[in-house]
């Protein structure tokens, strides 16, 4: 290159480089002087109704969007949401809530620390409104139902329906489909219940999955019926048959005794300021959650508040549908060390992930516990397999009566491919140092000599497992075995098996803490969400860094959908 160009070409990259910065700064400077402007919030009125959308998509962690600060008004997440509706609940200024509600998918768990907050407030003095345009329109919409009954009244719009029908679970089998393509899977678990690959491998559900299944659906079917019941005033025959006749439209709706009127989103709001008394003005949770941080000056305690949610992995996340074991394990180490921290709620929603990588979050979630500060588990969703790896040496564990957990069990496979390749005619040509060097790869079947070795790594990390349950829950390794094999259970059977210590939410492993803190009766340790969220200045620094890429593991894992968010090894129950 010759020179002039050189320096023409380094004399442009400066300039460029020099215009990168200038918009850098005057980014930065925006956004403190929009954080600023708006960090404290507005001023809340006396007299106020709070209004919430609970028929939107509800996070336990909202995303890493650094362009995610500019919004006008970024979600709750869902810990917000339940802090913000405990402090409504003691705020005499809130004199009731109008929620809206849909066909929602937040899963049973969620639904139900959903209920029990609006049953706070309601214990509190406030009134609760629910209202929806449709509970499902043409389709199912019993988890919104569900949630909306928690409410003291039900509207819904006149053209709406309730779209109460029951639970589903449908599960394909795709085994003779992969016979025909000439693809085959091999699978190593430990055991029978540990089903993640059966629609792989088997014409139909087991023995085991089918009781398993059939268990889980008829204690989530039994809480759907008894929590319809109990708020409507109904006998839980009545529900089952009201759910037999379902769906409805508005108008048998209201005469089956399934909502309390039929009216518009702005007559509900209307009337709502109306019975809250005059002056009255309404708020949005988010904003009322915002507009006047909690000061942890006078609290007698301060608990990290730890959310992790997605599929576990090695090493780091990667984005965000995942839990990056190296990224957690930080985070609780950084909290055992930070002096101003005296306990750990880790909120947890996963169906699990690598057995490694939840071992490494598991020992640190022990070091916290052996230097002397309490460390809660609060369940989600989900918290099996993987998940529950990581909690069984928890302080104390805390889940919801639908909770997903256990799962203690392993397994392990590969698909073989040399069938798929003899009908495309494909030929691969393989080379090879050492004996087993070719034993994952899906150009050949496990020989007896690879299987062996594997059946000896799936035997190592399931009995190390059981021990590793064993020591954290004070059980006898043949209790672990009786309700391992990768058997899951719901959160009110694990409380009775001793996987779980308490039913309840974020609020009660908050009060764990508490507890274990050995703070006065009534004392209400500051819950801060650990680490902090990231500041303006943080995310408009982000825009400028390469996103990070997902390692294939995690691409092939989000691909089969076996390990997202809010989900476990097993089919959910339908609600929506």
């Amino acid at each position: 290159m010759a020179p002039q160009v050189k320096r023409l070409l380094v004399g442009f990259l400066a300039i460029v480089g020099a215009l990168a910065l200038l918009v850098l700064a005057a980014a930065i400077a925006g956004g403190i002087w929009f954080t600023r402007q708006f960090a404290a919030g507005p001023e809340l009125p006396e007299r106020m109704v709070l209004t919430v959308d609970l028929g939107e998509a509800l996070v336990e962690t909202l995303p890493g969007d650094p362009l995610a600060s500019f919004g006008l008004e970024q979600p709750l997440e869902l810990g917000e949401l339940v802090l913000a509706l405990e402090r409504a609940a003691a705020d005499p200024r809130v004199r009731g809530l109008v929620a809206r509600l849909d066909a929602t998918d937040h899963g049973m768990a969620v639904a139900q620390e959903l209920r029990t907050a609006i049953e706070r407030l309601r214990d509190g003095g406030a009134f609760a409104w629910a209202w929806a345009d449709s509970f499902g329109e043409l389709g199912p919409g019993n988890e919104g139902y569900y949630i909306a009954t928690a409410f003291d009244e039900i509207h819904l719009q006149p053209s709406g329906m309730v779209g109460l029908t029951g639970l589903l679970v449908e599960i394909p089998f795709v085994r003779p489909l992969l016979d025909r393509l000439g693809i085959e899977a091999e699978v190593i678990r430990r055991s029978d219940y540990k089903t993640a690959f059966d629609s792989l491998i088997e014409d139909g559900l087991t023995a085991a999955n089918a009781e398993m299944r059939n268990d889980l659906l008829d204690q989530t079917y039994a809480g759907l019926v008894d929590g319809i019941a109990g708020s409507r005033g109904m006998a839980p025959g009545e529900v089952e048959a009201l759910i037999d006749g379902g769906p409805y439209t508005s108008d048998a709706a209201l005469a089956a005794g399934l909502i309390d009127g039929l009216a518009f989103r702005d007559e509900v709001l209307d009337r709502a300021l109306a019975e809250a008394g005059p002056g009255s003005r309404q708020v949005s949770l988010a904003t009322y959650a915002r507009a006047e941080p909690e000061s942890p000056a006078d609290a007698p305690a301060t608990v990290a508040f730890i959310v992790a949610q997605g599929p576990i992995q090695r090493g780091t996340a990667g984005f965000d549908a995942f839990i990056g074991a190296d990224d957690l394990a930080a985070q609780l180490a950084e909290a055992r060390e930070d002096v101003a921290i005296d306990a750990v709620v880790l909120r947890l929603d996963t169906g699990g992930g690598s057995a490694v990588a939840s071992e490494t979050v598991g020992r640190e979630v022990e070091r916290l516990r052996q230097a002397g500060k309490p460390i809660v588990v609060s369940m989600g969703n989900a918290a099996a397999s993987g998940g529950y790896w990581i909690a069984m040496g928890a302080s104390h564990i805390v889940a919801e009566p639908a909770t997903l957990t256990g799962s203690i069990g392993v397994i392990a496979g590969k698909p073989v491919l040399t069938g798929l390749w003899e009908h495309l005619d494909v030929h691969w040509a393989l080379l090879q140092r050492g004996l087993n060097a070719d034993y994952l790869s899906p150009h050949r079947p496990l020989d007896a000599l690879a299987r062996e070795r594997l059946e000896r790594e799936v035997d190592a990390l399931y009995e190390r497992f059981k021990a590793r349950v064993a020591e954290g829950r004070g059980l006898t390794l043949d209790a672990v075995e009786a309700l391992a094999q990768g058997r899951v259970w719901l959160g009110a059977e694990a409380l009775r098996l001793g996987l779980v210590d308490e039913l309840g939410g974020i609020l009660e492993a908050r009060a764990a803490a508490a507890r274990l803190l050995e703070l006065p009766a009534g004392s209400i340790p500051h819950l801060r969400r650990y680490p902090e969220p990231p500041s303006t200045f943080e995310r408009l620094r982000e825009l400028f860094d390469q996103p990070s890429i997902p390692d294939l593991a995690s691409l092939v894992a989000l691909w089969h959908g076996t390990r997202l968010p809010g989900t476990a090894e097993i089919t959910l129950p339908r609600f929506r």
